[in-house]
């Protein structure tokens, strides 16, 4: 055999090495998409409730993601001079778990009377304090009040 075949050979056969890992990878790609898209992450029912002096207690459902602030562009908007045009961000997270992050408010925010400044783990029942306005975070089967 002359070195020109032989070469020929190498680069036919990674050629064809090469087309059958992405044809591998694409169906493995595909695959992993009908998985997530079949069984999406449930976020449990749960609603922010804001406890502010007024004839009755305001409660916005949550998603996922939510955005907490004074913009119109937010999920919650809390209209109080005090609350950050985007002051925070509460999220469900996987593991199950709802997560609080400051978003660098100017007035901060607090669980249970301690400072968030880095994304905090939040459960049922919390108190979070958002500048001043006071709210409950609410999941359904956890405990409406901590002690």
């Amino acid at each position: 055999m002359s070195p020109g075949l032989i070469l020929l050979s190498l680069r036919v056969f990674m050629g064809v090495a090469l087309f059958g890992f992405l044809v591998f990878t694409l169906i493995m790609l595909r695959r992993d998409l009908r998985q997530r898209s079949s069984s999406p992450a449930a976020v449990p029912a749960a609603r922010l409730v804001i406890q502010k002096e007024l004839p009755e207690a305001r409660s916005y459902p949550l998603d996922d993601i939510n955005l907490i602030g004074r913009a119109a562009d937010n999920t919650i908007v809390l209209e109080d001079e005090v609350v950050s045009a985007h002051h925070a961000r509460l999220s469900y997270l996987s593991g199950n778990q709802w997560w609080l992050e400051d978003l660098g408010s100017r007035n901060g925010t607090s669980v249970n009377g301690l400072p968030v400044d880095q994304p905090l783990a939040v459960t049922g029942g919390d108190q979070i304090v958002f500048g001043t306005v006071n709210c409950q975070l609410i999941v359904d089967g956890a405990p409406a009040e901590k002690s």
